[in-house]
């Protein structure tokens, strides 16, 4: 269970989320069949894309920040972890959306394609929508087990920290001494001044 937590697993069920979110969004969500009699379109396409823009853009968020999860602080992962969330409501909104009144998320791409500002037309919705709310659920899912385990993921060292570096010692041999001062180089302190005390 414990390795199921970690930070490494729940990155992936982001980057899992994210990728049925693009996958959806490139697919067709709605089409619809028009039956004005002056209009020569036999029927109106609508992908992901264009029927719920926010879909790409929210999953480009999480693969984002579940990709920074794998090397953020503490304060870092809740932040990713609010992120997460917000997205995935966003994603599970815009297919709830589509799926409860597919004509208002059509009514640009239909108005366009014919010259109408009407919308008459058989309206057919596809299960892409679905798959945006499951990706979305999923993405939510990470933010909700992040608030929930990212406290017990042990924090990264800096490698930069000065406070985490530590003094070279004293070396007896020639040797010794070198590789002494070169680890006194690392530490930021000069070598070849005498030891304080």
């Amino acid at each position: 269970m414990k390795k199921l937590t970690s930070a490494r697993y729940l990155a992936l069920l982001g980057v899992l989320g994210a990728l049925l979110g693009f996958w959806s969004a490139t697919r067709t969500w709605i089409t619809v069949d028009v039956k004005a009699t002056s209009v020569q379109i036999p029927q109106v396409v609508i992908d992901g894309a264009d029927a719920a823009a926010s879909v790409t853009a929210v999953a480009v968020v999480v693969l984002a920040g579940s990709l920074a999860l794998l090397i953020a602080g503490k304060v870092s992962r809740y932040i990713i972890g609010g992120l997460s969330l917000l997205a995935g409501a966003a994603s599970i909104a815009a297919g709830v959306g589509a799926l409860a009144d597919p004509q208002s998320v059509a009514a640009t791409a239909v108005s366009e394609a014919t010259g109408l500002a009407q919308n008459a037309g058989d309206y057919a919705v596809t299960a892409w929508p679905a798959v945006a709310i499951v990706g979305g659920a999923i993405m939510a899912l990470q933010a909700v087990l992040i608030f929930v385990f990212a406290s017990r993921w042990p924090t990264k060292a800096s490698k930069y920290d000065r406070q985490a570096a530590k003094k070279a010692p004293v070396a007896n041999d020639d040797s010794s001494r070198n590789i002494a001062s070169w680890e006194q180089l690392s530490a930021g302190e000069d070598p070849t001044s005498e030891p304080r005390s």
